[in-house]
């Protein structure tokens, strides 16, 4: 009897092994590779929060995370060797060439089939943002959009003042570039210097509202009156755009750091009268670090200026930056990686990203989300009103969603700060103007791309540092031509019959 219940025990134990194995064999290993540093996560395999994510999508996640400037280099030494990781994080716009020819050489898998089924909040994407078409190849979706909202709103090139020193001067809130100038010019006539902006690699998008003024946006392409589509920057409303620019820069109203690459960091520290740069979150850090600093800035975000008192605004833009796909080589396992990005971009998974796991990253107290402490030890951002995302999502899924920074940013704020963000946001948004074609390249205007943006970035740089205006037409009617010449002209017909395909 004895040796029939040992046996019958044997037995037991043997087959809760196999189904202990079995279940053991059925997570599906995921691997990502995405740009960027891992923070202050120390040891991934025991980071709650990929431990959550593990957890909610039955998969055992392998994390690497890779230098940005290697990161391309090391996903196509993958490709070439057939060892692919699942999911590829952050391909930027500018290697839309690279993404489309990776999709037709079977490289990334598409969205659709099982893989579709396994991400449904991917698809969801593109139908509530048609701006995503562009981005997909030959009718199919491959990318997962690294963003921070569903929307197109202005972003980059926006107009930041000290409004203290506005305040200081007896001066309402500029409306036109000329009241503007004349706030630049009483600030430098008191002691004080101009507008500041990162010129490092040309004026870029400190030109936003200097083209919004003439209708025109600083990056994309333009709809015709006939229908087609130009480049904006070869339109003739921004040698005029670039004019307005040059008189700033003509009458002394730039701070001189800017030509050096100076910016955000310089303004938030006390120098400059004014500031060129990005909206969202950076509103509100700024005006965190000017508290920091205690030199009694306050920071101000204008809406767009005018010249003729009816033409303005910023560049309507994707709320996205890059591209995250998922290996479609023999090696990978794309309805895997599909459903770990699907949860990812789930409210659970957004939620999970942004703030962390109850009970080790935060308590709710009287239904409020109180943070703890140890929080920032697990790769969560570690500077107060910092809107960062935890690094599982970002450059993989998204930076954070505005929502999320909103709420980050706002945490622990008095309500006077918090009506005077949304203030700020509202006045980002006041003047828009469209642009379209930002996230697609057809095959001539992605070989033109690079040259086309050297072109730009010098001409411009030169225009608005000519000693005289009849100089600067001039070398604004040359670069149009040498834009034409060397490439322009047929990658700005290929690209035009795409855009009406997709838009008219």
């Amino acid at each position: 009897m004895l040796g029939i219940r040992t046996f019958m025990l044997a037995m037991v134990v043997v087959v809760l092994s196999l189904s202990a194995a079995s279940a053991q064999d059925s997570v599906d290993v995921v691997v990502i590779w995405s740009p960027g540093d891992s923070g202050t996560v120390a040891d991934w395999d025991t980071d709650p929060i990929l431990m959550a994510v593990e957890e909610a999508t039955n998969t055992d996640i392998k994390m690497q995370k890779i230098d940005w400037g290697t990161f391309i280099d090391q996903v196509n030494a993958a490709a070439a060797s057939g060892q692919l990781p699942d999911i590829i994080g952050a391909i930027d716009h500018n290697n839309m060439n690279l993404f489309t020819r990776w999709a037709r050489d079977g490289v990334i898998a598409p969205f659709e089939g099982e893989v579709a089924e396994a991400a449904p909040n991917v698809i969801a994407q593109y139908e509530i943002n048609p701006i995503l078409n562009e981005i997909k190849i030959d009718g199919k979706i491959y990318g997962q959009p690294i963003s921070w909202g569903d929307e197109t709103y202005p972003n980059m090139g926006l107009i930041h003042i000290r409004k203290d020193l506005l305040d200081q001067y007896g001066m309402e809130l500029p409306e036109t570039f000329e009241q503007y100038f004349e706030f630049l010019r009483t600030n430098v006539a008191n002691g004080g210097t101009g507008v500041l902006f990162n010129a490092e690699e040309g004026i870029g998008p400190a030109l936003n509202a200097f083209a919004g003024a003439y209708g025109l946006p600083m990056r994309g392409w333009v709809k015709q009156a006939d229908g087609s589509y130009g480049y904006w920057a070869v339109q003739p409303g921004i040698k005029d755009a670039l004019l307005l620019f040059r008189q700033m820069v003509a009458e002394g109203l730039v701070d001189p750091a800017s030509w050096q690459g100076a910016g955000r960091d310089e303004y938030a520290a006390g120098q400059g009268a004014s500031l060129i740069f990005n909206g969202g979150g950076h509103i509100g850090r700024i005006q965190n670090d000017m508290d920091l600093a205690g030199h009694g800035g306050q920071e101000w975000l204008l809406p767009a200026l005018t010249v003729d008192g009816e033409t303005r605004g910023y560049t309507n833009e994707p709320m996205f930056w890059g591209m995250s796909t998922i290996g479609g080589m023999p090696n990978n396992n794309p309805v895997a990686a599909a459903r770990v990005i699907n949860f990812l971009i789930s409210e659970e998974g957004y939620r999970l990203t942004a703030v962390g796991v109850e009970g080790i990253d935060y308590e709710v107290v009287d239904g409020e989300i109180q943070l703890l402490p140890a929080r920032t030890e697990r790769g969560f951002p570690t500077e107060a009103g910092d809107t960062g995302a935890h690094p599982m999502a970002t450059t993989i899924v998204s930076w954070i969603p505005q929502e999320w920074q909103n709420w980050q940013l706002l945490y622990g704020k008095s309500s006077e700060f918090e009506a005077w963000f949304y203030q700020m946001w509202e006045n980002q948004g006041m003047y828009q103007i469209e642009s379209y074609g930002q996230l697609i390249a057809s095959p001539l205007w992605a070989e033109f791309q690079a040259t086309g943006n050297e072109l730009v970035a010098r001409a411009f740089l030169e225009i608005v540092n000519a000693p005289s205006e009849q100089e600067a037409e001039a070398l604004f009617d040359q670069f149009v031509t040498d834009w034409y010449a060397f490439g322009g002209e047929a990658a700005t017909a290929e690209m035009s019959a795409l855009l009406q395909s997709i838009y008219n």
